[in-house]
């Protein structure tokens, strides 16, 4: 019930919202609106009010109105004619049919500044730190909470990114809070990899969450011997509970003994035939203090580098890479982190490059080069082409996130944000439906009521913040694909007023109507190909 209930919700809600635009559209213009139903089909209830009868009708998935003189040869009584649809000016016209497109796309701004107010942020503190990087050159540290960037106060992470990726390139003062205390740095984002060509997007290696504490064990090393394995996930350390790799190395520099008393999370395979489960249990070490600072204080590293698993038949497999192994280095620069690692790969595209990594201590090297993969979507079902080296990152890798240091924000922040984050979608829509009416992207990635009925389940299942982002995503492109100008759709609509208004006399009535029939038969078309993707999926 709850996922019919979502997907009723969504789709009706916003259907709604598209047909509030007509009617008050219709209603500050002066034309007659005959009814406004919320649903479909048969009056459940209803009252009339004036001119207009307003109902509840049976199929509560979206709403219609009904104006005076809105289709071609309609009877209208001679009283009404003057305020029927078809007596506007084309500039009435074309406000009552904007309307509907309008209020999907304004709708999302309420919908998201919602999500934003009543939801956490992501804060600015920086509890991963990417060796290497602008931020860490910087010297920025872990735990500094960034309060200014390039002159401009930002309080959520989300606020810090939009600064950084727009200034890639460029060298931009900071200020971070450390200690309480205001500290000054000076950085020049770096160009990210996957940003698309002229189009450079910032990046300075931070993250609003730490990793998990997975840990990696040097072959032949004290703590091997210990019985310490790698993949392991630090649970407490002196009695002290860690959840994160943040915390974890605030709690090794802050013990001061010569041991520390270390529990870990360790996942055994289940040894069932056939079957991938794992069976977790804790284990209690006790660690003497080894020289150094951080993980090398209890002789151990990060499992960030280290492999989980190898596909099989892939580039790294047929390397002789195995799980367990560690890297080194690719195409000659020295590996830090698994997003060093990933990153490196997005440059080298299918590039040959020379790997290193450690297996059991002993240094391996081999020529590879990444291999085409086919993967799909599991929302969609559409098929792309990647890239893929067939490494894995292991069980409660360092590659995982804990959750985020979070801040709430005030209205006006928050609708600046809503704001941001609409015109991102907008733009991200507009430009997918660009590429889908170009033939850019497959057809086969269109999905209709499954899809949307999938998604909005899935979307309710995870909390109220995601089902109302999606709710925003879904409003903006059913406001964007009404506004395409095709027979029967409210663009096509806009068209045939601006027509009119321009040439000052309509569309020939015989072209209306051949528009009208072949716009009929292309959404007939289109629903029944739009079925069949979701049934294929």
């Amino acid at each position: 019930m709850v996922q019919i209930g979502s997907f009723v919700l969504l789709l009706g809600l916003l259907v709604f919202v598209h047909e509030l635009g007509h009617f008050l559209a219709a209603k500050a213009v002066g034309v007659k609106v005959l009814r406004f139903s919320i649903g479909f089909g048969p009056k459940l209830v209803g009252f009339t009010r004036g001119d207009t009868e307003y109902w509840i009708a049976a199929l509560p998935l979206g709403g219609y109105v009904k104006m005076a003189g809105e289709v071609p040869g309609e009877d209208t009584s001679p009283e009404d004619e003057a305020r029927s649809y078809l007596a506007q000016s084309p500039w009435k016209r074309m406000l009552i049919v904007a309307a509907g497109p309008a209020f999907n796309l304004i709708f999302p701004l309420l919908i998201l500044f919602l999500a934003v107010v009543s939801f956490p942020q992501p804060s600015t503190r920086v509890l991963t730190l990417e060796p290497g990087l602008p931020a860490s050159e910087s010297g920025m540290r872990l735990g500094d909470v960034i309060t200014e960037i390039d002159g401009q106060p930002v309080h959520t992470f989300d606020e810090l990114r939009r600064v950084i990726e727009s200034r890639a390139g460029q060298r931009i003062p900071v200020t971070v809070e450390r200690d309480g205390q205001p500290v000054k740095l000076v950085l020049t984002p770096m160009r990210s990899p996957t940003a698309p060509p002229g189009r450079p997007k910032g990046m300075i290696g931070v993250a609003p969450s730490a990793r998990v504490p997975a840990l990696g064990i040097p072959a032949g090393s004290a703590a091997e011997q210990l019985g310490l394995r790698t993949f392991d996930r630090v649970v407490s350390l002196d009695g002290q509970p860690v959840s994160d790799q943040y915390a974890l190395l605030r709690r090794i520099e802050a013990a001061r003994g010569p041991s520390f008393q270390l529990e870990v999370l360790r996942r055994d395979p289940a040894g069932v035939p056939g079957v991938d489960l794992e069976v977790p249990r804790t284990l209690r070490f006790t660690v003497p203090r080894q020289p150094g600072t951080g993980l090398a204080a209890l002789g151990v590293q990060s499992g960030d580098l280290y492999v989980g698993r190898v596909v099989d038949d892939s580039a790294a497999a047929k390397a002789g890479v195995l799980a367990g192994d560690r890297l080194v280095s690719m195409d000659g620069e020295t590996l830090l982190t698994q997003d060093g690692w990933v990153r490196k790969l997005e440059t080298l595209r299918e590039k040959p490059f020379q790997l290193v990594w450690l297996h059991q201590g002993v240094e391996r090297k081999a020529e590879v080069h990444q291999n085409k993969v086919t993967r799909k979507d599991e929302f969609t079902g559409q098929e792309t082409t990647g890239l893929d080296l067939g490494l894995r990152p292991g069980s409660h890798s360092g590659a995982e996130k804990q959750q985020p240091d979070m801040v709430r924000v005030g209205p006006g922040e928050a609708l600046a944000i809503a704001f941001r984050k609409l015109v991102e979608i907008v733009v991200g829509t507009a430009g997918g439906l660009a590429m889908l009416l170009t033939g850019q992207v497959s057809f086969k990635s269109v999905g209709g009521p499954i899809m949307i009925y999938d998604i909005a389940s899935r979307a309710a299942q995870a909390g109220l913040e995601p089902f109302l982002n999606l709710m925003a995503a879904i409003s903006v492109n059913l406001g964007l694909i009404n506004l395409i100008p095709i027979p029967a759709l409210d663009g096509f609509q806009l068209l045939s007023s601006a027509w009119e208004a321009i040439r000052r006399r309509p569309i020939p009535m015989r072209a209306r109507e051949i528009a009208n029939a072949v716009g009929i038969l292309a959404l007939i078309v289109l629903m029944v190909l739009v079925c069949v993707n979701d049934l294929t999926r």
